[in-house]
């Protein structure tokens, strides 16, 4: 009925309008069209915000920046300029001021706004006192705000800076003086709602003569923060307690926004540290760097573990075609960038001084002071590009059909290659680059190598060839295997390299030999008895290259790291496994979190959860399964014949965790809720030696990849 007299209505009102046209007549014209709405969103309609800055314009000292704001989908946003949720806008001016001296020194830059910082004296930390003293600080316009913004059209903004380049007041012995034929760069941050997903660091680098931007050889971009940073550290910028990269407040995370005030003149005046980028992230990373920040926050990073080869700047300043313009610029002389490695002072004189010193003797001076173009401080990369190319040029593989069990004799063939010798390459045992060739057998692919392993030390065997390359070895052996069963061999190899051929040398006679030698990563080659063909690897839920973004494949470097057993076991894909399983002996005694199971080890071990080991400072969200594991290796297959994981706890004794509830164990521990989960869905979780059935736990129904509670789903995961 409502609906009936809501009609009645409207129609009465319609004919009452009808009549009153018709009374009054026509004009014989069209009414004017009305203006077109404006296309686009509200900053409180966006989920993302996307801010490019167009152009930039210096006239009579006032800087105008032209930038367009849209949301994820490039539709313009229309009310910034007036928005109340804008928390940040803070945009930052500098120049880059060519640096003089012996050899090219890469240009530094200048912002044009800078505070001169006094020390706060109840922040100066004990033993600071004679450091402690005013430092000149870069900052942002911050205080402006939409004040200093205008609309030009939906999507479309100009940014004026109060700031005027003509009247900048002196700061120290900085030169400020506006140079319009120099390389300037903009720096603008802004965020929305406190919403992380609404943060934006954008910049812009131009000629002031001509408002436009300058080509990439004519700025100065050293890393790329996706290529050289985000490769171990996480960018999960929203996460409340992921390590990610996001500094200040959680509104900075451009390599190109921090470098206008991580300058080659900034310091921290509680304690005299240089804020430099090149210092403070070389200190950082070798676990040396402590300040205090604003509001007597310190920053103490001296816990910090470096997984990489700290001799091999290549870690993070990558080169190649996809590399910034200016890749190569760290090989170039800079006082404190040098010294943060080679000197404990922070004073560039001092650094100099010290570092003529202890190098002149035996080194050109053009080692350092390299010209524009030559290596420079690419004598550091020499230690790692020999390994490299040891390791391209080098294999040792064992051949799948060879290998045969009779009478408590193992016999089976390798191929050995050298690309870098002309000469057919020796065996091993009679190869004086190699200082170490060992190949380890696992049998029982399925069952995490449970039917017995056997390392075999090539180096103290003599073969016999069979034909070029290719050596025959027997060896007693206590496996007994069936000859069906599914079975990997892999081959560690250790060769000594010389940094002056960048090749392999004989070891102890090279020019300038690597302190480590170069560790050589071989093949999984699976195989069994029989000699068939299609024989069932191990599966595979890890790669070698997933690692390698953090510990870059050197295992033994020069400075900064160690891996476990020294490098002898580098294939992570599946030779660890063969030691690392369920059934290893001895291993039964630990607490799970403390086993060396490999999917229990790895876990524990970079969630820094074993009560034996020193914290690992790991960079990323340790929930993100995708840092280790590439998409598809979280399936949680091939594990229905696998055992149960035997530990001991502290209360009940000797106890069992089936595949999969160990591997969560590991991270999320024994909670009573989730040991009740795993039971009630056919897994074992601190339960008496013998409970759990191989094929019997569930978990994969519910959790795994791709499943609506899957782990990729529950984690943080960021494939």
């Amino acid at each position: 009925m409502d609906i009936k007299r809501k009609g009645s209505k409207l129609s009465f009102i319609a004919l009452t309008c009808s009549a009153l046209l018709l009374g009054c007549g026509s004009d014989g014209k069209d009414g004017e069209d009305g203006q077109d709405g404006e296309i686009g969103f509200s900053v409180a309609q966006a989920n993302e915000l996307v801010a490019n800055i167009s152009s930039t314009t210096v006239v009579d000292g006032v800087v105008t920046v032209n930038f367009t704001l849209e949301n994820a989908n490039g539709v313009g946003i229309t009310d910034f300029d007036t928005y109340a949720g804008v928390d940040t806008l803070g945009l930052g001016i500098a120049k880059l001021l060519p640096t003089e001296g012996k050899g090219y020194k890469t240009p530094q830059w200048i912002s044009y706004i800078n505070n001169m910082v006094e020390p706060v004296t109840e922040n100066i930390p004990a033993g600071y006192e004679e450091l402690a003293g005013p430092q000149i600080q870069p900052s942002l316009e911050g205080s402006c705000k939409q004040e200093c913004v205008t609309k030009v059209s939906a999507g479309e903004y100009t940014y004026t800076f109060q700031l005027n380049l003509s009247t900048i007041e002196p700061v120290g012995d900085l030169d400020l003086a506006f140079d319009d034929s120099l390389t300037h760069r903009v720096t603008m941050e802004l965020r929305a709602d406190g919403d992380v997903n609404k943060l934006v660091n954008t910049h812009f680098d131009f000629l002031p003569s001509s408002g436009e931007a300058v080509s990439a050889e004519d700025t100065r971009t050293v890393e790329f923060l996706e290529d050289s940073c985000l490769r171990c550290h996480s960018d999960d910028y929203g996460h409340a307690w992921a390590p990610k990269l996001i500094m200040h407040g959680s509104k900075r995370y451009a390599i190109e926004n921090c470098q206008m005030c991580h300058t080659s003149y900034a310091g921290d005046p509680e304690t005299g540290a240089p804020i430099d980028m090149g210092y403070m992230v070389h200190k950082i990373h070798k676990a040396q760097y402590f300040m205090v920040g604003y509001g007597g926050s310190v920053h103490d990073y001296q816990d910090v573990t470096f997984p990489a080869d700290m001799y091999d700047c290549r870690t993070c300043h990558i080169e190649g075609e996809t590399a910034p313009a200016d890749a190569a610029n760290f090989k170039h002389h800079r006082a404190l960038a040098c010294g943060s490695c080679h000197s404990d002072s922070t004073n560039p004189s001092v650094i100099k001084d010290e570092m003529h010193d202890k190098y002149m003797p035996d080194h050109s001076c053009s080692t350092c002071h390299a010209d524009q173009g030559q290596e420079g401080a690419g004598h550091h990369m020499t230690d790692a590009i020999a390994k490299d190319n040891a390791k391209d040029a080098y294999s040792a593989t064992l051949l799948a059909d060879s290998v045969s069990i009779d009478t408590g004799m193992i016999t089976f063939d390798v191929a050995f290659a050298d690309s870098s010798l002309t000469s057919t390459v020796m065996s091993p045992d009679a190869d004086a680059r190699i200082s170490l060739s060992a190949i380890y057998f696992g049998f029982g692919n399925d069952i995490d190598f449970g039917s017995g392993t056997q390392k075999v030390t090539l180096t103290s065997l003599t073969p016999t060839m069979v034909t070029d390359g290719i050596y025959r070895y027997t060896t007693t052996t206590s496996l007994a295997a069936d000859a069906s069963q599914t079975a990997t061999g892999v081959i560690s190899t250790k060769m000594c390299v010389d940094r002056d051929t960048l090749m392999g040398v004989n070891c102890g006679t090279g020019s300038d030999e690597s302190i480590n030698p170069a560790v050589i990563t071989g093949d999984l080659v699976a195989f069994n008895l029989n000699g068939d063909t299609d024989v069932m690897a191990r599966r595979i839920v890890v790669s070698n290259e997933t690692c390698a973004n953090c510990h870059d494949e050197k295992f033994i470097g020069k400075f900064g790291i160690d891996f476990k057993h020294s490098g002898s076991y580098s294939n992570f894909e599946g030779e660890c496994q063969m030691c690392h399983n369920p059934t290893r002996s001895g291993a039964d005694s630990k607490s799970i979190v403390d086993h060396i199971d490999f999917k229990v080890r790895i876990h524990a071990h970079h969630a820094s959860k074993r009560s034996t080991q020193d914290p690992v400072t790991f960079p990323e969200h340790y929930g993100n399964c995708a840092v280790c594991h590439d998409k598809g290796q979280l399936k949680m297959d091939g594990l229905s014949t696998m055992v149960a994981t035997t530990s001991t706890d502290s209360v009940l004794g000797p106890v069992e965790f089936s595949p999969i509830a160990s591997t969560c164990v590991s991270c999320h521990g024994a909670k009573d809720s989730l040991v009740a989960h795993i039971r009630a869905n056919g897994g074992a979780a601190n339960d008496t030696r013998g409970t759990y059935v191989p094929g019997s736990e569930s978990c994969a129904t519910c959790h795994a990849e791709g499943k609506t509670n899957g782990v990729d789903a529950v984690h943080p995961v960021q494939w």
